[in-house]
């Protein structure tokens, strides 16, 4: 959509192009009334030419070409029941599966869904605060259980990590 400010700025400079103003002069005038938000230069010498030429819209041209909805919420939310159901499909899988770009695909599951590739599974990127819940009763109920007393005593763990420990 087009900027709201860009437009007035745009209707402004056809005004005074009508009004026989110059680029530098019309420029200048944008500055004064717009400060820092005033269109670039170059920007004002294009659409003071168009004007001049016996351009009468001062909306943007339509682009061509196709445009962006890689990251719509219908692609986002056909995505995440994708990898709910079945984890272990791959970008390149998804994207063929639902007709989108591969950076498409990467950027709802990195930005939009926080998942990231481990051990070729697609998982969320933190874990919810019922995971590390359920996470913590599991390890305090195996830390009390009675055979994992000599195990633990020969494991660090570190932020998903497990090291072994070796005194020699």
């Amino acid at each position: 959509m087009e900027n709201v400010q860009q437009l007035e700025q745009r209707i402004n400079i056809k005004f005074l192009v009508k009004l026989g103003k110059n680029g530098p002069e019309v420029h200048q005038m944008l500055q004064q009334v717009y400060g820092e938000d005033a269109l670039k230069e170059r920007t004002v010498f294009k659409w003071v030419q168009c004007f001049r030429e016996g351009r009468e819209d001062p909306k943007d041209d339509a682009k061509s070409g196709r445009p962006s909805t890689g990251s719509g919420n219908e692609n986002i939310d056909g995505v995440h029941s994708l990898v709910l159901s079945d984890r272990r499909l791959t970008v390149r899988m998804i994207a063929e599966e639902l007709g989108l770009g591969k950076s498409s695909v990467h950027t709802i599951l990195t930005e939009h869904l926080e998942m990231k590739k481990v051990c070729a599974k697609i998982v969320p990127k933190l874990l919810t605060p019922e995971q590390m819940l359920q996470r913590k009763e599991c390890c305090v109920d195996w830390k009390t259980s009675e055979e994992s007393d000599e195990f633990l005593e020969r494991v660090i763990t570190a932020d998903e990590s497990w090291i072994y420990d070796y005194d020699i």
